[in-house]
């Protein structure tokens, strides 16, 4: 019996079925689970965590051995709902936080790994997911944003994520939104975000706006804001991000960005607080291998 096997012999059998077939992709097996269960869609995990089947599809928040990259998944998702999921239903995934599938998604390695977070995004969303979080918190876009899955972000947007602040707007390329706030537009209030604190001091929210645009390469954006002189080597507070804008645009592969902020003289020494690494460091250990060839051309 392997780790899996352990796991889910607490479980229901249907129930322990039907997550194999999510975890291992067999879109058919799951249908005969659902067809043959038909409360199946609605049960929940024993488990602690008490998720439902739609956030296995996610990944992220259950048993390790249960989580694997499902090229899949978006299909899995759909049966899923067709089958009646509630498609924001809360999990007891993370201690004192309820996520739902969405917010699972958009920070889970193993879609991306599977190349499936975008089109999972777009499958929940087009079923009716909360797509600005079930409390109106902008939690699945912050959470795209902090843990660097641009193809989330690009994906929330599509799906009408609001972008009313700063950080929002510059990540999602709002040249003239980023433009009229940095002009002192009084009609553009900056929207709270519990999950992604926004300071009061316009300068350190600039700054956080010049490390998400960087990340999401958002070219004209980044330039926009260092040429309003946005310090081009915070690290902001408030954000929970550990390094630069620089960290930023190599770890993400951003080329163009990476240029213009060497250009720029960003300083290709720093490290970020929780690695310890240079933007050089975070560009190879990702393989971005054009970004690593611009910095290394640059740093002889």
């Amino acid at each position: 019996m392997d780790v899996a096997d352990e796991i889910l012999a607490a479980e229901r059998p249907a129930f322990a079925r039907a997550v194999r077939a999510i975890i291992g992709g067999d879109v058919a097996a799951l249908r005969t689970e659902l067809a043959a269960t038909p409360d199946l869609s609605h049960a929940r995990s024993g488990a602690p965590h008490r998720a439902t089947l739609l956030h296995y599809v996610a990944a992220n928040g259950i048993e390790d051995a249960l989580q694997c990259p499902v090229p899949e998944a978006d299909e899995i998702a759909r049966v899923l709902i067709a089958a009646g999921a509630e498609v924001d239903a809360a999990c007891d995934a993370y201690e004192g936080r309820c996520p739902t599938t969405l917010a699972l998604v958009v920070s889970s390695d193993h879609p991306a790994r599977a190349g499936v977070s975008a089109r999972l995004v777009h499958v929940l969303c087009g079923a009716g997911a909360a797509v600005d979080g079930i409390d109106d918190d902008r939690l699945p876009l912050s959470t795209a944003l902090l843990f660097g899955r641009v193809e989330c972000v690009d994906a929330l947007i599509a799906c009408g994520a609001r972008t009313d602040n700063l950080v929002f707007a510059a990540a999602s390329g709002r040249l003239d939104w980023v433009h009229r706030w940095l002009d002192g537009d009084p009609s553009l209030a900056v929207a709270p975000c519990p999950t992604f604190p926004l300071e009061e001091d316009r300068g350190v929210i600039a700054e956080q706006a010049l490390v998400f645009a960087s990340l999401c390469g958002r070219l004209e954006i980044v330039r926009l804001l260092l040429d309003h002189g946005i310090n081009i080597d915070a690290t902001p507070p408030g954000s929970h991000w550990t390094a630069t804008a620089l960290h930023a645009a190599a770890g993400q592969g951003q080329r163009a960005v990476v240029e213009l902020l060497v250009e720029r003289g960003a300083d290709q020494s720093i490290k970020d607080v929780r690695y310890q690494s240079t933007p050089l460091g975070w560009a190879t250990y990702l393989g971005r291998d054009e970004v690593i060839a611009v910095l290394s051309e640059l740093s002889m």
